[in-house]
């Protein structure tokens, strides 16, 4: 249990540290100049699933993630071994 807590723990925040990177980057020297896109729909999709994971209902939390990110731009990612 605590592996998956972890786990879990790790995905959320790699979620939304890739989320908000852009914003957090910019000088503190006042508010951002521009204003972060909207999340795309499978971000609310995927933390579902990882609160659905640490409730107990999912088993494996890799698979249901895989099967909910759009593959266009993964696939080639991994295709190409970058």
């Amino acid at each position: 249990m605590k592996k998956r807590t972890i786990l879990t723990i790790a995905v959320a925040i790699a979620l939304l540290v890739s989320a908000t990177g852009t914003v957090a980057a910019q000088p503190a020297d006042g508010p951002p100049n521009d204003l972060p896109e909207p999340v795309p729909e499978f971000v609310s999709d995927i933390l579902g699933a990882i609160a659905d994971f640490v409730g107990g209902a999912l088993e494996a939390l890799g698979e249901t993630v895989r099967g909910l990110t759009p593959s266009s731009g993964a696939a080639g990612l991994n295709a190409s071994g970058s």
